[in-house]
């Protein structure tokens, strides 16, 4: 009846009898009692320090390459970057062409090359061109950080 009432705040009922035998059997410590196996040491304030900077130096990182880099666990990585500095993986907004259009030109009135890195063909323009997919497109941002955009491709025929 209590799992039914408060659903995952609730101890299961195998552990509710694990802790009534522990009392009837002399337990006094409410507290949990100290248990084998080594203590976390890999979510250190040095670990976190790296791993952010490595995340803003390239926000496209992926767990296991940090985990690699750091030789320390993916699981302790993920935590570092979820629990301890909240980032989640966005992926980036479509922004519509007429908006990237505008950033263009002024673009070409500031970049005296910048007309050399446009690829054109049949009415779509296409500048910096990366076959990014939805996944690969995707980056570690902050709470407070805005969503990385990406221009919105579509065939003008």
């Amino acid at each position: 009846m209590l799992k039914k009432a408060f659903v995952d705040n609730c101890m299961s009922k195998t552990q509710a009898y694990d802790w009534y035998k522990s009392f009837k059997d002399g337990r006094e410590v409410v507290e949990d009692l100290p248990r084998s196996g080594r203590p976390s040491t890999s979510t250190t304030d040095d670990n976190i320090i790296q791993i952010k900077k490595l995340v803003l130096e390239n926000r496209h990182s992926s767990v296991r390459e940090l985990a690699r880099e750091l030789s320390i666990d993916k699981m302790t990585v993920h935590n570092i970057l979820t629990n301890v500095l909240c980032m989640k993986r966005v992926a980036a907004k479509l922004v519509p062409k007429e908006l990237v259009s505008e950033d263009m030109v002024s673009r070409a009135a500031s970049d005296p090359n910048f007309m050399k890195r446009i690829i054109t063909g049949d009415e779509t323009w296409v500048y910096e061109y990366d076959t990014l997919t939805a996944q690969q497109s995707t980056e570690w941002r902050l709470p407070n950080e805005p969503n990385p955009k990406k221009p919105q491709i579509r065939n003008e025929n």
